[in-house]
C-alpha cells in the first residue's frame, strides 16, 4: 500500500484534555496539508493527558471526557483519511491503565493497548497491561509498545513471530538517556526484521526533561527519519521503503533462522480488536 507513516513529536499540557485534543487535531490537519500521503500518524505516550502528575488523572479527567475527545480525533482521522495512534489513560475494570488507542480511517477506536512494563513511578498509578496488542490494517499488522516496553527484547520477538510488519512505539523517554532510547528502538527493529515508527514527547515533566528524538526505522534498524532538534513537529517515511525486505537479502534474518529452528511457535496469540473485557 502506498503512503507515508508519521511520528509526531509534541509537548502536552498536563491535565488539559481538551487543549491537548485540539492540538492533536491541529497537528493532524497540518500534517495532511504538508504531506497528503500520510496514512498513519503515531503520537507520544499519554499525549491526551500529559506525562506529569499522573496520580491526579482520576481527579483531573474522567472516562467520558477521554472517550469524547478520542471520538472527535477519530472523526478527524476519518475526514483526513488516515489512522492515528494516540496515548491516553484507560479506565479499566481493575484500575487505571497507560494506553494507546488506534483510531482507524473509518473514524472509530479499533484497538486499545495497555503498557505492560511500568517504570517505578508509574506502578502506584497504573495497573500493567496483560496482552500484546496487534491490529490488522490495510498495510499489514501493527504492533504497539509504550516507552519502557521497547527495552525488552521479547516484546519485539513476539510481535515479529506473529507477523507484525510495523511497530508503533509511543514514549515519554527522558534525557540524558537518548542513546538508550535509540538502542531500544533500533534494536527491536534490527533484532526482529521489522520497521518502527517511534514518537517521543518533548518539554518538562516534573524534574525531568523529555528527550524527543522521534525516529522511523527500516527492517535493518537503519534510521530513515529522525527529529533531533528538540522541537515540536513530525517526521515521515515512505511505507514501501519501510516495509520492503529487499535490504535483508544477502544479510540474513534472525526471524527466518529461528523459524527454521522451530523456536518461534505458530500458536502465538494475536489480539485483534479490544482486549479481553472490551467491546
Amino acid at each position: 500500500m502506498a503512503g507515508y507513516v508519521a511520528a509526531v513529536q509534541m509537548e502536552c499540557i498536563t491535565g488539559e484534555i481538551r487543549e491537548n485534543s485540539t492540538h492533536i487535531i491541529r497537528l493532524l490537519e497540518q500534517m495532511k496539508q504538508k504531506q497528503p500521503e500520510v496514512v498513519l500518524a503515531v503520537f507520544p505516550e499519554m499525549a491526551l493527558y500529559g506525562y506529569e502528575k499522573l496520580e491526579e488523572i482520576s481527579t483531573r479527567t474522567s472516562p467520558s471526557e477521554i472517550e469524547e475527545n478520542l471520538k472527535e480525533i477519530a472523526s478527524v482521522c476519518q475526514a483526513q483519511r488516515l489512522n492515528a495512534v494516540v496515548g491516553a489513560p484507560y479506565f479499566g475494570k481493575t484500575g487505571l491503565e497507560n494506553a494507546l488507542y488506534f483510531l482507524n480511517i473509518q473514524g472509530v477506536v479499533q484497538h486499545v493497548y495497555s503498557k505492560m512494563h511500568l517504570i517505578e513511578t508509574e506502578k502506584n498509578v497504573f495497573v500493567p497491561g496483560k496482552s500484546y496488542g496487534i491490529c490488522q490494517t490495510p498495510f499489514g499488522k501493527i504492533g504497539f509498545l509504550i516507552c519502557w516496553d521497547s527495552a525488552f527484547p521479547e516484546t519485539g520477538r513476539t510481535y515479529a513471530g506473529a507477523g507484525v510488519r510495523l511497530l508503533a512505539v509511543s514514549a515519554a523517554w527522558e534525557n540524558p538517556y537518548e542513546r538508550q532510547w535509540e538502542l531500544a528502538v533500533c534494536g527491536r527493529s534490527f533484532d526482529n526484521d521489522i520497521s518502527v515508527a517511534a514518537s517521543n514527547c518533548i518539554g518538562k515533566s516534573g524534574g525531568l526533561r523529555l528527550a524527543g528524538q522521534s525516529m522511523i526505522t527500516d527492517c535493518l534498524g537503519n534510521i530513515l527519519a529522525e527529529k533531533t532538534d528538540g522541537r515540536e513537529g513530525f517526521i515521515t517515511a515512505d511505507l514501501d521503503q519501510m516495509l520492503t525486505k529487499e535490504k535483508r537479502r544477502g544479510f540474513g534474518s534472525q526471524i527466518e533462522e529461528l523459524k527454521d529452528e522451530g523456536e518461534i511457535k505458530e500458536d502465538i496469540r494475536v489480539f485483534i480488536g479490544w482486549k479481553e473485557g472490551r467491546k
